[in-house]
């Protein structure tokens, strides 16, 4: 049962300090990450990030929270972001941070929700939501999430509460549905989902888990797959089975810009808890032998937990995760081979031990093609010992924090640097009347308001947030010539595409293509050089199979596309 409030305030706030010899400091190999990144090509931007409260709100004037305010419990945030539409008919981006309010114990979960209409820029007041892990939006146009302990129904099976909010609601509601789980070894009791899940594009919902079966008592990273919209969930696979004293719980799991899933993992069994990777190409039914999650031209070992992944629009993928500290890393080419420009993005530390101040739990989301935020919490949340007493040791009421002793949740944002100079801000030029659209690709429906011409150049790859139709003609109109270096394009997300790209100076005379796209699939944009001049921009896509009954059989679908100058 949850631990009440009033109960809380009674437990005594004394804590008792580890004998530390100083200043935290990394030893036997690993990382210590810089607070900027050593790289002279930066994906992260440094300079365009931004520091904020998110919770409490407004922010508190005080250093240090009194007594009470210290029961005022947030941590362990996540973040969404969702394509909606404002109620004049634009686009937009709807954040929503959730953070949990109760005690770090298997407990009855609580939390509250923060929305930002503004791109993650400001967040209003939170209340309470059942939300604990980060919500998807599925092709069905549903927002879905899942809960976080798994029930035990039997020695194969389990029951895992799911939430789902309709396109309509926008995530303002959510109703409370119990999936079926099963399994094909003997599951011990216990079990936790983490990490946002993944929804491939056959319609398969996966989720990740880590549970302990009877043979080896030690959690394993798993996939769960549902073909049913989430009502049941099957194991389809095992990321990271425990051997050699070390076992494998919170996994992230993204598709990548092949179309290959990655999963990174965290291991316990040393006297830090490290990043370990692996690698599915059928859909996470099979996985690659665990290896350690490495930085490019650092020769050291990986610490953090509760990892986030998130491939941006922009084809980047980013890696999340924390403690000691908080911090962000870069795969540029979005398969997460190699990790760049590892940062530390916040700190809240005491000079006493490197893992006090901040939990490390994270959450990121994209707030636009090139930009992002992160999320996290400013003290780790207490547990509770054995006499029923809190336990703060991770985040003491010492006095010594740079940021203070609050439970508080706040955000950064960074922008991703584009692949070159010059981007053109179609969505800009179209509403100043600079840019105009001469398209087939006009397919709309109420249930999906994103779906639309324009849909093409407003900073989502979201799969609804496209331009669609029977045949796929596209003309961008410019205001005047432009000398043209770079194309990026997003075709029909997760599916084969093939597509033509011209550039003309009067709007009639073609000529051959500037760029040929044959059975290509994309998970995000892919840029190509294209070096013309011109005023007209004209894409032409040929209609795919298997599309959704409501577009028809055969769709045409451009889902982004970016010009540069």
């Amino acid at each position: 049962m949850p631990v009440p409030r009033a109960v809380v305030a009674a437990m005594s706030l004394a804590s008792v300090l580890p004998a530390s010899p100083g200043a935290a400091q990394a030893r036997g190999g690993h990382c210590v990450l810089p607070e900027h990144s050593q790289q002279s090509a930066s994906y992260l931007i440094d300079s365009d990030s931004s520091l904020d409260w998110i919770h409490p709100n407004p922010p508190p004037a005080a250093r240090e929270p009194t007594a009470s305010e210290r029961l005022d419990f947030a941590g362990f945030p996540n973040v969404s972001a969702f394509d909606v539409v404002r109620p004049d008919g634009t686009p937009a981006r709807k954040v929503i941070t959730t953070f949990t309010t109760n005690v770090d114990r298997v407990v009855t979960l609580t939390g509250e929700a923060a929305v930002s209409d503004d791109g993650g820029a400001t967040f209003g007041p939170s209340g309470a939501t059942p939300l604990r892990e980060a919500p998807v939006e599925l092709l069905d146009g549903r927002f879905f999430a899942t809960e976080y302990y798994l029930t035990g129904t039997g020695p194969h099976t389990a029951r895992l509460g799911v939430l789902t909010s309709s396109s309509d609601d926008a995530g303002e509601s959510w109703v409370r549905a119990e999936s079926t789980l099963s399994t094909p070894d003997e599951r011990l009791p216990g079990g936790v989902v983490h990490g946002a899940p993944v929804q491939l594009a056959d319609g398969t919902i996966l989720i990740t888990a880590y549970v302990r079966y009877r043979d080896t008592g030690a959690h394993q990273a798993e996939v769960y797959a549902s073909a049913d919209g989430g009502r049941t969930f099957a194991r389809r696979g095992v990321i990271a089975r425990p051997a050699g004293g070390f076992a494998y719980n919170e996994a992230t799991v993204a598709q990548t810009m092949d179309g290959t899933l990655l999963a990174v993992v965290r291991r316990e069994g040393g006297p830090y808890s490290t990043l370990h990777h692996s690698r599915s190409a059928d859909g996470g039914r099979t996985w690659s032998p665990v290896s350690e999650v490495r930085f490019a031209g650092m020769d050291c070992v990986v610490r953090g937990v509760a990892p986030r992944l998130l491939l941006m629009p922009d084809g980047v993928l980013v890696l999340s995760a924390g403690r000691p500290d908080n911090w962000l890393a870069v795969s540029p080419d979005g398969l997460g081979h190699e990790w760049r420009e590892p940062r530390v993005t916040y700190h809240n530390r005491d000079g006493v031990w490197d893992t006090h101040g901040s939990s490390g739990y994270t959450g990121v989301a994209a707030v636009g093609p090139h930009r992002l935020i992160q999320v996290f919490d400013n003290c780790k949340l207490p547990g509770v010992g054995a006499g029923g007493l809190l336990n703060e040791t991770t985040c003491p009421a010492h006095g010594r924090f740079e940021h203070g002793g609050w439970y508080a949740i706040k955000r950064r944002l960074f922008t991703v640097a584009p692949p070159g100079p010059g981007l053109l801000d179609l969505a800009g030029m179209h509403r100043r009347g600079e840019l105009s659209i001469d398209t087939t690709m006009r397919w709309s429906s109420r249930d999906r308001p994103r779906t639309r011409p324009e849909a093409a150049f407003d900073g989502s790859t979201g799969y609804w947030s496209s331009a669609m139709g029977r045949r796929g003609r596209y003309v961008l109109h410019l205001d005047r010539q432009y000398p043209l270096t770079r194309i990026g394009l997003s075709l029909r997300p997760g599916h084969p595409a093939n597509a033509r790209v011209y550039v003309s100076a009067d709007g009639r005379s073609w000529g051959d293509p500037v760029l040929r796209i044959i059975g290509r699939t994309d998970y995000a944009l892919r840029y190509d050089p294209i070096s013309r001049t011109g005023r007209h921009v004209k894409i032409v896509v040929s209609p795919t199979a298997d599309c959704t009954p409501e577009t028809g059989r055969r769709c045409a679908v451009l889902n982004e596309v970016e010009l540069y100058s």
